[in-house]
């Protein structure tokens, strides 16, 4: 084939939790907006782990959100193929799309211990089940015709469904992957690829495997969107800034990966309980994995998360672009996340989509810094029932 074209551009968006209150979910979605941030992530849970800690269902709240934004793009991160049919998929997706005029994309993997088994949800053979599914999802979603399917795990007779995404475009899909076979899959069929958290220094070596099997379906290579999730903290202190991150090591820093990497010996062997296994609903598994947190060494939250200044945190999207990273999904942990979100929109990320700042971000971010040295900025992110802003 022809000379891979040119890589996607330089892109960036915010995870936010879909269980925030809607007198903070809306406002930071329109703001997110106004900054200049091109999309925004939802997590799609039936349970998390932390006791007390709600799971909103994320497509609810990707409609409502979809009804107060404009411009910004709206994604799962991620879905899986086994706690819903390809089909009622495949109208929530082209449903959505509709409502957001064009700005949905769906992103799927093949699913965590915590989503499934408490409820008797079959996840076995995840990638075949993913395979199957997606095979179903993108003909309903791109073609009219019917479909007639004889799978393992799902059949289908005259299949169609009657409500399409907006000017019957392509609904992007992007494919969590981290083994071989995955990646493979992802480089054959999707759009863009959605892994967990891999550090710079690794993050090439899985964007060949992806590449390799994207040239040999045919494909283009560079057009590929690689998202690189970047959770980070931003601030003064260090030491603080570690301890926030760690509260989510485990969620973050995948075992599994570490293995692949060839860091294993970096984990501890009491470790046995992680983020693809702990049952939330089994008390004695949800305490080691909280137990395990604390297991995770500080070697491994420097590779895999950034904390520091906005200089620290620029040079950490250099190096994820050098290895070929193209949409940064940003998770904000910093404890002011309100002027540090911000912050980056107004310094970082000019400098690397090639854009200047949007005006809201120009004016907001000396205003911020302001009212941080005044002692006010704290008051003023209290919401009127006492609730921080995010």
């Amino acid at each position: 084939m022809d000379e891979p074209g040119p890589m996607p551009p330089i892109t960036f968006g915010l995870t936010l939790p879909p269980e925030l209150p809607p007198a903070q979910l809306f406002p930071l979605a329109r703001l997110a907006e106004v900054l200049g941030f091109e999309r925004l992530w939802f997590p799609d849970h039936l349970l998390h782990v932390e006791e007390g800690e709600a799971a909103a269902d994320t497509w609810t709240v990707l409609g409502a959100v979809a009804a107060r934004t404009r411009r910004i793009q709206l994604g799962t991160a991620v879905s899986d193929p086994h706690r819903t049919h390809p089909a009622v998929l495949a109208q929530r997706v082209a449903t959505l799309d509709r409502l957001s005029e064009g700005r949905f994309l769906l992103g799927l993997g093949s699913g965590e211990a915590m989503n499934l088994d408490p409820f008797g949800i079959p996840w076995d053979r995840p990638l075949s089940r993913l395979k199957e599914g997606v095979a179903i999802l993108r003909h309903l979603l791109d073609r009219p015709d019917p479909l007639d399917f004889e799978g393992r795990f799902f059949r289908t007779r005259q299949a169609r469904i009657t409500v399409r995404p907006h000017l019957d475009r392509h609904v992007p899909l992007y494919l969590a992957a981290l083994g071989p076979k995955a990646l493979a899959f992802a480089g054959q069929v999707a759009d863009g690829w959605f892994p967990v958290v891999i550090p710079p220094e690794h993050f090439a070596q899985y964007c060949a495997p992806l590449e390799e099997a994207a040239r040999a379906a045919g494909r283009d290579p560079g057009a590929l969107d690689r998202v690189v999730m970047m959770p980070f903290a931003l601030g003064a202190e260090p030491d603080r800034l570690q301890e926030l991150l760690r509260r989510h090591a485990l969620s973050l820093v995948w075992p599994a990966a570490v293995r692949q990497m060839g860091l294993g010996h970096l984990l501890s062997e009491e470790i046995r309980t992680d983020y693809l296994t702990v049952n939330p609903c089994d008390p004695e598994s949800a305490q080691d994995f909280l137990a395990n947190q604390e297991r995770i060494p500080d070697e491994l939250l420097r590779l895999f998360m950034t904390w520091g200044d906005l200089r620290a945190l620029e040079e950490r999207v250099s190096a994820y672009v050098e290895a070929g990273g193209t949409h940064f999904d940003l998770l904000n942990l910093s404890p002011d996340p309100l002027s540090t979100t911000v912050a980056v929109a107004a310094t970082v990320m000019p400098r690397f989509t090639g854009r200047p700042a949007t005006l809201p971000a120009r004016l907001l971010n000396p205003l911020l810094r302001g009212l941080d040295r005044l002692g006010l900025l704290r008051r003023l992110r209290l919401l009127p029932t006492g609730d921080p802003i995010a």
